[in-house]
């Protein structure tokens, strides 16, 4: 419910969405005008999230889980990560299961083998898989 100052979120409430093979996304909060967005991300145990870029900056907290991400190094439970705007991400396999929360300031680009954006993650697609796999965002 929406209050002047503010709203509450209930993450266990909302479905999780198909965002790769094995990894999935809550939409917790998109803004329309900024096109910033905060989700959940939980990838199984073998997930793999394709190489990426980010057009905005982004901020990551791990809720739960542990690895290795080529360009920002080891993370574990507890840990914040801070990406710039036009940090560029190899793929990142998940060793285990995984849960974190990203606060977005705009879209990342899915990049394909060849480096070319195969898919964009802004409000448009979060949008469009709340509409195929859940409820609005």
């Amino acid at each position: 419910m929406a209050y002047a100052g503010g709203h509450t979120v209930h993450p266990e409430e909302l479905p999780w969405l198909p965002l790769a093979p094995k990894v999935f996304v809550k939409v917790l909060k998109v803004d329309r005008e900024s096109g910033a967005y905060s989700v959940m991300i939980r990838a199984e145990e073998g997930g793999v999230l394709p190489p990426h870029r980010h057009n905005e900056s982004a901020e990551i907290y791990i809720i739960k889980g542990e690895g290795t991400h080529a360009q920002t190094g080891a993370y574990r439970e507890g840990d914040y990560i801070s990406e710039p705007k036009g940090a560029t991400h190899d793929a990142l396999p998940f060793t285990e299961e995984t849960v974190l929360l990203m606060i977005a300031e705009g879209p990342s680009e899915f990049l394909g083998e060849d480096g070319n954006v195969q898919h964009v993650m802004d409000i448009g697609m979060l949008d469009y898989l709340a509409a195929t796999h859940g409820k609005a965002a």
